[in-house]
């Protein structure tokens, strides 16, 4: 049966650039996109990758295939683990391979968010901003030892973070956002993600349930790893 891919994609308005993943399932394909929307189609993955960038995706089993660029963590046991939380298991490989996977993805080797620590110059510049009249954080991004989970951890907040999220500067710095806001929404993960892995901007414009506030957010990556946030509440 032949499929015609690029006219189901115009049909369903589907940008390539927005495919996250496609997974199998049962006898369909589910196509995930960045803002969280799910497609069903019984187009096999086979057929839909041929029209997929191979230097943006890669095939980790039969039947899954990620966006490179979101893949936050790959575990020594062959877990990947997406910019929303998502984990896939691969193909069985040996460390090794692993290893040579993470390299090729510019991913960083395993450590645990306790070992990891804020660079000394970029903290002695966040500094300068303790007294700004605007909130101002700087979170890394984070995961499990098993790669299962994708957090991220307060590193610096300025005095006037407190204002806006109603906590000492103590509550929150080092500690995980869903620990501080045990409803923190999950859809500002992906977004963080992206910066700190991919160094995008992004300005985020959407209500704050922990907070109960409405808040602006400007994104951009300070270094590796870490998202810079400015946040102003409507």
């Amino acid at each position: 049966m032949s499929y015609n891919v690029l006219r189901y994609f115009e049909q369903k308005k589907i940008s390539i650039s927005n495919i996250f993943y496609l997974t199998r399932q049962n006898s369909h394909t589910i196509i995930t996109l960045s803002d969280g929307q799910r497609i069903t189609t019984t187009i096999p993955i086979k057929e839909i990758s041929l029209y997929l960038p191979k230097e943006d995706f890669v095939n980790i089993s039969k039947g899954i295939v990620l966006r490179k660029n979101q893949i936050v963590h790959i575990s020594d046991e062959g877990i990947y683990t997406m910019t929303d939380g998502t984990a896939f298991q691969g193909r069985k490989r040996n460390l090794s391979q692993h290893k040579q996977i993470r390299q090729a993805l510019g991913l960083s080797e395993n450590t645990s968010s306790e070992e990891k620590e804020l660079p000394l110059e970029l903290l002695d510049k966040c500094s300068i901003l303790n007294d700004m009249p605007l909130a101002f954080c700087v979170i890394e991004l984070v995961f499990d030892s098993d790669g299962h989970g994708v957090d991220f951890v307060f590193r610096y907040c300025n005095d006037e973070m407190a204002v806006v999220e109603g906590l000492p500067v103590s509550k929150m710095l080092n500690h995980s956002f869903y620990e501080v806001f045990k409803n923190g929404d999950k859809k500002w993960l992906v977004t963080y993600a992206d910066v700190a892995l991919n160094g995008t901007k992004h300005i985020l414009h959407d209500y704050s349930p922990e907070i109960d506030k409405t808040l602006t957010i400007y994104c951009f990556q300070p270094y590796p790893r870490y998202c810079a946030c400015v946040l102003i509440p409507s």
